[in-house]
């Protein structure tokens, strides 16, 4: 059986399919960080809300109480 070597072109295009799926790949993870990011910025944003409301409340009732 005679062995067949791949030729220059098809060669490059297999290394280029694989350049593109480790962006893609790449491109995955950084999506996946991003989205854990945001996720712990809108926790700090409902703490920071939760405890705005709570202050705004006090103060409320403060002013019921002195008018």
């Amino acid at each position: 059986m005679e062995d067949k070597l791949l030729e220059k072109e098809e060669l490059q295009t297999l290394k280029d399919f694989r350049i593109k799926e480790e962006n893609i790949i790449l491109s995955f993870g950084q999506l996946a960080y991003q989205r854990v990011q945001l996720d712990e910025q809108e926790d700090d944003l409902l703490d920071f809300k939760k405890k705005f409301d709570k202050e705004r409340s006090e103060f409320a009732s403060t002013l019921t109480t002195k008018y």
